[in-house]
């Protein structure tokens, strides 16, 4: 366990519509209750950018972290705009940044990546990931680890100077890091099965008999290792 002094502003961008489609348990809520106990001295400030709430200033916090959302990063928002911004003004001053999900998407889009949608549909479940590139901050260290996916978009090309460090079988760009202060990942550490099975209860009638089939078996695939990725996540926040 960590016990540094860090200041960590989650920025949330499910809209308030969304929030009943897991007990009105927001995705800011859960990362702030996954990466706590990791760093009693960190302190976690949620902000629900979806709803047009954001910090002050850049210089309230050291750290950001960017959730997923049902949105699309092609979406037109207001919100969505400011916090491409907001995420443009943090690398210059050289802030941590975490992106999980949409936060992944759209971290790669505004540096010069691209996102669409996957060919294979949706990839939802505990999908094992192959971790190919070590950090000082990877402790403990693991060369596989598995996480929950809820996408249907993805990363389809890196931006430029962009490394990858982790990916699925049919996943490239499942992780990746932008100089030394931008983490990236697909997966979702921070949902517990309650949340995959009601996230999946959602949308079983807007997908095929075969994808819900498919997202039954794999949200059933065992343990997913968030505790893995929430020490690896406030270790890079605080180095």
């Amino acid at each position: 366990m960590l016990n540094k002094a860090v200041r960590i502003a989650v920025l949330d961008s499910v809209p308030k519509s969304y929030w009943e489609d897991d007990l009105g348990i927001t995705d800011a809520q859960k990362f702030v209750d996954l990466l706590a106990p990791e760093n009693p001295q960190a302190i976690l400030d949620s902000y629900y950018v979806a709803e047009n709430e954001f910090p002050d200033s850049l210089d309230d916090h050291d750290a950001y972290l960017l959730t997923g959302s049902p949105c699309s990063v092609y979406d037109d928002f207001d919100w969505m705009r400011q916090l491409s911004q907001w995420i443009l003004d943090a690398n210059q001053q050289n802030k941590r940044i975490v992106a999980a999900c949409f936060g992944h998407h759209l971290v790669a889009k505004i540096f010069g990546g691209e996102v669409a949608n996957n060919e294979q549909g949706w990839a939802i479940g505990n999908y094992a990931l192959n971790i190919t590139q070590q950090y000082d901050w990877m402790q403990p260290p693991a060369t596989n680890t598995g996480l929950y996916h809820f996408n249907l978009e993805r990363v389809t090309q890196l931006p430029e100077n962009a490394l990858s460090f982790a990916n699925t079988d049919d996943y490239p760009h499942y992780a990746y890091t932008l100089g030394n202060n931008i983490l990236s990942l697909q997966g979702h550490p921070e949902q517990p099965k309650r949340a995959m099975d009601n996230f999946l209860s959602v949308l079983k009638d807007k997908i095929s008999e075969e994808e819900l089939e498919k997202a039954t078996i794999f949200i059933d695939n065992g343990k997913p290792d968030a505790d893995i990725w929430a020490q690896w996540i406030m270790r890079f926040m605080v180095s």
